[in-house]
């Protein structure tokens, strides 16, 4: 409220304690007749005076609407939902429109679930909640509320429209799940062909390791062969020499003279 509004509301409650003015029904009157701003003051007037009660709060939250003031709005719908009365469904539904109005889906879609739960039958909370889930990309819980709201409202200008978005609907779930069911497959395919080609290096590997292990040992086997040939020509080895004439011998007595 601004100053200007303060000073007004101040005003008017010194007139009332003197005339004994109903704010409250000249701000309903106003506000039937769309004079907003007369309507704003005279119903604050009539909260500051205390007259307290769900209309109240109902009219003065739509006044707030109307002018564009959204907090002010959902805070008077709120507050006059809190009381519990007999109008709290619609408290709550104009609450969830607001929210609507500013795209805040979880907000709207909280406060049509709370007109369900008083009015399960209320068409138009149905399908504004619908609404409010197709937005959120809920399209199983759009289709549900799509298909009550149908039922509860089998008469309604926009059954065929509404049947082709069920429809819609339906197929964009049929499409959502071929798409998860194909991109298991793929994944399993991908798996089993990266197990595979494990497999099959693994394969190579242990081929390769066993070639060189057949190789080594058949070169132990040569080596061993080539040791005992030598041992059976010359038995040990022995260390060789340059004698004084310059022949070599070995480390035996033998010798050549001149």
């Amino acid at each position: 409220m601004s100053n200007r509004g303060v000073w007004l509301v101040g005003i008017l409650l010194s007139a009332a304690s003197l005339w004994g003015v109903n704010f409250f029904a000249d701000g309903e009157k106003a506000l039937a007749e769309n004079h907003l701003d007369k309507a704003q003051t005279y119903l604050e007037a009539a909260l500051a005076q205390g007259q307290i009660s769900e209309k109240l709060y109902l009219d003065l939250g739509l006044v707030y609407q109307k002018l564009g003031l959204v907090g002010e709005a959902l805070k008077m719908f709120h507050k006059g939902a809190d009381l519990g009365g007999p109008l709290q469904y619609l408290l709550e539904y104009d609450a969830g429109a607001v929210s609507f109005a500013q795209k805040d889906w979880s907000s709207a879609e909280q406060a049509y679930t709370a007109v369900l739960q008083l009015r399960p039958q209320f068409a138009d909370a149905v399908l504004n909640r619908a609404n409010t889930r197709l937005e959120e990309k809920n399209w199983q819980g759009a289709i549900a509320d799509y298909e009550l709201y149908q039922s509860l409202a089998p008469q309604n200008p926009q059954k065929a429209v509404i049947d082709q978005v069920i429809a819609l609907l339906k197929q964009t779930l049929v499409d959502a799940e071929a798409q998860k069911l194909a991109q298991e497959v793929r994944q399993k395919q991908e798996a089993q062909a990266k197990a595979a080609d494990e497999a099959k290096q693994a394969a190579a590997k242990a081929q390769a390791e066993a070639l060189a292990a057949a190789e080594k040992k058949r070169q132990e086997e040569i080596l061993q062969k080539i040791r005992q040939s030598l041992k059976g020509v010359s038995g040990d080895s022995k260390a060789l020499g340059t004698g004084p004439a310059g022949v070599k011998t070995d480390d035996g007595d033998f010798s050549l003279s001149p």
